[in-house]
């Protein structure tokens, strides 16, 4: 088993508390994570289950307000999970590594779903291996680099309703998924995006928990995204994680502090990290139209993951979201960033490419 706990890893905590780990970078005792699911103590219909236990979806729906949300049940129960981070600037979930006693690995679990007989899986299953199987061939990606995450990492998914929701390991590796899935909506009709009412539907739910409009909702949703469609009627997605040894940045080289909201418009001058948690988007050409008039904004860093892989190089974006000072301490640097998804912004924060304006 690996050491590192990386993005959409799960784990255990010894009061049966499921996490999901967010990005890369974490402290030496701690994990930054939310809480996603929970034994139920009632016998209120739910759709997952193992064995005979029934579990709570504590994630209201996918975004930095969802995990706000969250809160509650940790300030509850563990209020030691609700800690000052001195290297981030602000208050985070983040779970003592004392109190994790076990780890799901989506590379673990992947691997087991493709390994076995088919008789062996469930319908849920044997269609996450085909889906692999699939894209693995397409892509010249090794099954190897893939993981599954969510409900069937954990073994309570429901065959009936749960998605799938599927990892691929590496930078390179995460760029070829992405290019071959656009030409498989485009060859395979088993592959396609939302279109009419669930289009519609799925562009509704985002626009109650993000600051767009119904037509701009549609676009994230329809054609501006690769990460979320569907396989065979089966909705899937799509989570590039970058490996250990690609990870830009180690806990505490660069320290962060907020300085207020700030909206602003920029260039996109490089998109490497963009697929990723964090989103990284260097900017340059940079107006600030609201908020603290610095001058040396140099990247976009969004923890939403709907703004992922939104905008390409040399494309104009609009930004609203948390100024932070970023003090880099591997070279001694100082400049500003802005932040997509902080507590502090309360859903109002984006990007939104010019585009979108123009069209």
């Amino acid at each position: 088993m690996r050491e590192a706990f990386l993005d959409r890893d799960f784990f255990e905590t010894k009061d049966g508390l499921y996490f999901c780990v967010i990005g890369n970078v974490h402290p030496h005792d701690r994990v930054i994570s939310y809480l996603k699911y929970a034994p139920s103590s009632s016998r209120i219909k739910t759709i997952w289950r193992k064995g005979n236990v029934l579990f709570n979806r504590i994630l209201p729906f996918y975004s930095a307000i969802g995990v706000s949300l969250t809160r509650k049940a940790i300030e509850e129960d563990h209020p030691d999970y609700l800690v000052w981070d001195d290297v981030l600037g602000i208050e985070m979930i983040e779970v003592p590594r004392t109190d994790i006693i076990r780890r799901l690995l989506p590379e673990e679990r992947i691997n087991e779903v493709i390994s076995i007989s088919r008789d062996q899986l469930d319908e849920l299953e044997r269609e996450t291996a085909e889906l692999v199987n699939i894209l693995s061939e397409y892509s010249d990606v090794p099954p190897s680099s893939f993981g599954v995450t969510g409900s069937i990492l954990l073994k309570i998914h429901n065959p009936m309703y749960s998605d799938i929701d599927l990892v691929v390991y590496g930078k390179d590796n995460s760029f070829a998924i992405r290019d071959s899935i656009k030409r498989l909506i485009e060859e395979d009709p088993r592959f396609y995006r939302p279109s009419g009412e669930v289009l519609e539907e799925w562009a509704r739910e985002l626009v109650r928990v993000q600051p767009l409009n119904l037509r701009e909702a549609m676009i994230l949703r329809g054609k501006d995204k690769w990460d979320r469609l569907f396989f065979n009627r089966r909705q899937f997605s799509m989570h590039p994680v970058l490996r250990e040894d690609e990870t830009p940045e180690r806990y505490g080289d660069r320290i962060y502090r907020g300085e207020g909201l700030v909206e602003i418009r920029a260039r996109v001058k490089n998109n490497e990290y963009s697929l990723f948690m964090p989103a990284v988007y260097e900017v340059d050409d940079v107006q600030v139209t609201k908020g603290p008039k610095v001058e040396d904004i140099r990247e976009v860093a969004s923890f939403e993951s709907i703004y992922t892989d939104i905008a390409d190089i040399g494309e104009q974006i609009r930004v609203f979201g948390r100024l932070e000072r970023v003090l880099d301490r591997r070279y001694g640097k100082e400049y500003h960033r802005v932040v997509i998804g902080s507590f502090e912004a309360g859903g109002r924060d984006y990007i939104k490419p010019e585009r979108w304006f123009t069209s």
